[in-house]
């Protein structure tokens, strides 16, 4: 009796074992035939966006990737950084088998001379973005030195592109592992955009102009954003007042002796202008939107700035004189002439009695965090302002989409406003930060009517190589921003030299976004590029980007306001819900695996003490 019990226990676990290894073979069986991927971020980082795997569906010849970062010898992380762009790489030849792909070690060449003319072809196909790198390897306690190539190479229908796959834009503080996590979320979005500069013709690329002549930022401070455009757009520099032709194209046609009036440039951005524009300015600038342009307004309203504290410890921000209010307020919104105090904000570092640089809160330097859906912010991680403004939407038949907002917690200032150095590390009180969700840029969309409809003059009706338009045709776009150096970038200049190429010119730029005082890197950078792609009509691209960047900070005011019960809730939780299952698996055994005679669980039951 006892050995026919024990034989149908072991069949039973044998039958049990053959189960599970069923399930299993079968699962790496279909696996194997239907490729899937479980993706279990909360921001889904590791999946392709639908608009990408559309955009590989549309690769209709074989699409040869290279790539050079290969060899024996790589370094643990790069080793990982590796093996995730071939798990990319399968995932774009599950979409579209025209995919095809190689591994390839620079080292595998025969001499030095090989390998270099390699990396001067790959920077010609590359516009200069692909170098090697040196990097560090730990080889049984020894340091070693090992140069390697984090790049691709792509070619399609006879053309052919490099593109740099490691982030650049970090700190020198940075750790290995930020940068290759860095990278790895931006693997989807660096093929995608060397794939699209393939397939789109070069009479296709838009025409974005940076508007100069009226104070506003030029190269050094732009010069990251537009090194960054550079590739994938034909970028140029406009000035209004030395050419009244310098926004559209007169043109007549020899059939029939029309005239037509076109558009020099797809997008105008405006940086930071603080100089007035004359009416024909304006003018030029109203028409320009009447014909379809697309505008991206960067605009303070208010001539703050950290240099006018550099000596002194207040300052006055009045008005700037750029005369496009009515401009503005005819398309449907006003940067109000404030300043926005942020109690959500960054630090700047002051040096202190002992000579010592110590950071404090301050104010005026709002971090904006994007709370709309809209795809040019969506996912988007924060935003850094300085001396922000707010904007007010006027009510019209334009559709406005607020796309940056403050915090809960804002005071403003109206002009003229004194800036005071005192105001650093200001404590948290509700009466004074009463405000809340204050726009910082919106996105207005429509057919927009002119200035001067009701108001056209002679001056302007005279001038037949501008034309005139009542209202556009089409709808057509554009985006303001109430921060002017959203756009700007930190830099500094060093001794030029012969080594240095003709676009920088010894100019040493820090990456856009990039906060040196908190060594934090904000998120400015996609933001502008997001805009500009929106406005060029390039939306694939911005779903292309990766889901987060890297900073998740937390909120300072709700870890104060609920300190106490967030430190109860840490320590004593865990330990009530070990001692519940505890309590819980005891109860179970007790009831389950007491035994009486015969073998039989006993019922459990108080026993009551008998009265004596």
């Amino acid at each position: 009796m006892k050995n026919r019990k024990k034989l149908n226990l072991r069949l039973s676990n044998l039958l049990e074992f053959l189960a599970v290894l069923l399930v299993i073979v079968s699962a790496n069986i279909i696996g194997s035939i239907f490729f899937t991927r479980f993706d279990l971020t909360a921001e889904k980082r590791y999946t392709l966006s639908d608009s990408t795997k559309d955009f590989v569906k549309q690769i209709d010849e074989q699409l040869m990737v290279r790539v050079y970062l290969d060899g024996d010898d790589l370094p643990a992380e790069y080793r990982r950084f590796r093996n995730e762009i071939k798990e990319m790489l399968e995932e774009f030849r599950a979409y579209n088998k025209n995919v095809e792909y190689e591994f390839f070690d620079p080292y595998s060449l025969e001499s030095d001379t090989a390998r270099i003319q390699l990396y001067i072809e790959l920077n010609k196909k590359s516009f200069g973005s692909v170098q090697p790198l040196v990097v560090s390897k730990n080889d049984e306690g020894k340091q070693t030195q090992l140069e390697i190539l984090p790049a691709i190479e792509i070619s399609y229908k006879g053309r052919e592109t490099a593109i740099q796959l490691q982030s650049m834009e970090f700190s020198s503080t940075a750790s290995v592992d930020e940068i290759i996590r860095s990278s790895i979320e931006n693997l989807e979005y660096n093929f995608v955009l060397a794939v699209h500069r393939l397939m789109r013709p070069e009479a296709a690329r838009a025409r974005i102009g940076f508007l100069t002549g009226h104070g506003e930022l030029e190269r050094a401070p732009i010069l990251d954003i537009q090194l960054a455009l550079v590739n994938d757009y034909i970028v140029d520099n406009v000035d209004l007042s030395n050419y009244i032709g310098a926004l559209a194209s007169h043109v007549q046609y020899m059939t029939d002796s029309s005239i037509h009036i076109n558009n020099r440039y797809d997008i105008l951005v405006v940086p930071k202008p603080l100089r007035e524009f004359s009416d024909m300015e304006i003018y030029l600038l109203d028409q320009y939107v009447m014909y379809g342009g697309k505008v991206l307004w960067l605009i303070d309203a208010l001539d703050a700035d950290m240099d006018s504290l550099a000596h002194q410890p207040q300052a006055f921000a009045t008005r700037l004189p750029t005369n496009l209010d009515n401009l503005f307020y005819n398309y449907g919104f006003r940067v109000k002439p404030d300043l926005i105090m942020d109690y959500k904000c960054r630090e700047i570092k002051l040096i202190g009695n002992d000579g010592s640089w110590t950071p404090h809160k301050w104010l005026y330097f709002p971090t904006i965090k994007p709370r709309s859906n809209h795809v040019i912010v969506r996912n988007l991680d924060e935003i850094k302002t300085d001396f922000i403004s707010s904007i007010e939407l006027i009510d019209n038949d334009i559709k406005k989409t607020i796309l940056l907002s403050t915090s809960d917690h804002v005071h403003l200032k109206n002009a003229p406003v004194e800036i005071r150095l005192s105001e650093i590390d200001m404590p948290f009180s509700p009466q004074f930060f009463n405000k809340r969700d204050l726009p910082v840029a919106v996105l207005l969309e429509g057919q927009f009517k002119s200035l001067f409809r009701e108001r056209l003059t002679e001056e302007f009706t005279a001038l037949k190589q501008i034309g005139y338009k009542s209202r556009c045709d089409k709808p057509t776009q554009m985006i303001v921003v109430s921060d002017g150096d959203m756009i700007r970038n930190d830099y500094f200049i060093r001794r030029q030299t012969r080594l240095d190429d003709q676009q920088t010119g010894g100019l040493e730029r820090l990456p856009l976004g990039f906060d040196r005082n908190t060594g934090v890197m904000f998120a400015n950078k996609t933001f502008i590029l997001n805009a500009i792609n929106y406005l060029a009509g390039d939306e694939m691209l911005i779903n292309a980007r990766p889901r987060k960047i890297m900073i998740r900070r937390l909120d300072e005011f709700k870890i104060k306001e609920n300190k106490t019960r967030y430190q109860i809730s840490a320590i004593c939780f865990p330990i009530l819900i070990v001692l519940l299952i505890a309590a819980g698996v005891i109860s179970y055994r007790y009831v389950n695996y007491r035994k009486g005679k015969g073998g039989k669980p006993i019922p459990f039951k108080i026993k009551k003490k008998n009265k004596k």
